[in-house]
């Protein structure tokens, strides 16, 4: 089991709004790098088939636009995400829940794709996450170590320390590569 912790101090430059305010929107749904894991993610979300879905860092909206007939919607702080919401036709709110522990709805299911990696505390968001929603679907890059990495990233973990990062809280129903990255698809063990 490996994981990395990429940056000293408390809170890393990648997980505040300073570093986000001016980054253009990644349309992740539209490139082909990011295409393969949010259709194998919303696959596994349609298998559980929740009663509702928040997606915590939802980003442009790109998973949301794939939840048809799922009562779904998410949260993303960084605010050229927030522009291309409406042109998905998608719920969404301009709002910091992981920084301030604050989610106004709650799901049965909690999306995490790829967010854990920018966060400064990996661990307590997916504790946190565990005592609010029943399941969670979450990925992450699986390649990446404390030498090579994302420059965006302050975490990383292999496939083990993936696994790891969500056993105490979730019991991992799956857990599979998608490309460059790794899916975990978990059932709440607080709930």
């Amino acid at each position: 089991m490996t994981e990395w912790r990429l940056f000293d101090g408390d809170t890393p430059h990648v997980s505040t709004f300073a570093f986000h305010e001016h980054r253009d929107r990644a349309p992740h749904l539209e490139q082909p790098l990011h295409r393969d894991r949010l259709h194998t993610a919303a696959d596994a979300i349609r298998r559980l088939a929740p009663a509702s879905v928040v997606d915590l860092g939802c980003g442009d909206g790109g998973l949301l636009s794939l939840l048809d007939g799922i009562p779904a919607w998410g949260y993303d702080f960084h605010p050229a995400s927030a522009t291309a919401w409406a042109g998905r036709g998608v719920i969404a709110e301009r709002l910091d829940v992981f920084n301030a522990r604050h989610v106004p709805r709650w799901g049965q299911l909690a999306v995490m794709t790829e967010v854990l990696e920018h966060l400064a505390d990996p661990h307590g968001a997916v504790e946190w996450v565990s005592r609010h929603a029943q399941f969670t679907v979450a990925s992450s890059p699986k390649d990446e170590t404390g030498d090579e990495h994302g420059d965006c990233h302050a975490w990383a973990w292999d496939m083990d320390g993936y696994r790891a990062l969500f056993d105490p809280h979730f019991e991992v129903l799956d857990h599979v590569p998608v490309g460059w990255s790794q899916l975990v698809v978990g059932r709440s063990r607080n709930l």
